[in-house]
């Protein structure tokens, strides 16, 4: 009984998938020298409407960089994006492609554990 219990739990808590920004690291320099991302690269700098996210330049399991839109953006509605890498020398590369994020206001979950008492 404890087992379906803790199953039918574990389904209810199943949080909602956020919005995910991937990117490739750069591989080479503006002049076509090469750099190696993992000890040239500072930061990078994603740039949401006025809001400037600095991110470290480590890699997430998988080796894909990622950041969910609730770390990036100010508040709910669309906004526009773009990234730049800075190097350790804080030489700033050439802004990457745009894209736009909408993050919309969404209900609550709905009340848990919900028990009846009887007297």
């Amino acid at each position: 009984m404890k087992l379906i219990i803790a199953i039918l739990m574990a389904l209810i808590a199943v949080p909602v998938l956020a919005e995910t920004l991937t990117w490739t690291p750069p591989t080479d320099r503006a002049d076509g020298t090469p750099l190696d991302p993992m000890t040239e690269i500072a930061e990078y700098r994603l740039v949401c409407g006025e809001v400037v996210t600095s991110i470290a330049p480590t890699v997430a399991e998988g080796q894909q960089y990622e950041l969910t839109k609730h770390e990036a953006l100010p508040g709910y509605g669309a906004t526009e994006c773009f990234m730049t890498a800075v190097d350790t020398d804080g030489l700033e590369s050439l802004p990457s492609n745009t894209v736009t994020i909408q993050w919309d206001k969404s209900p609550p979950m709905a009340p848990t554990d919900l028990v009846v008492i009887t007297e």
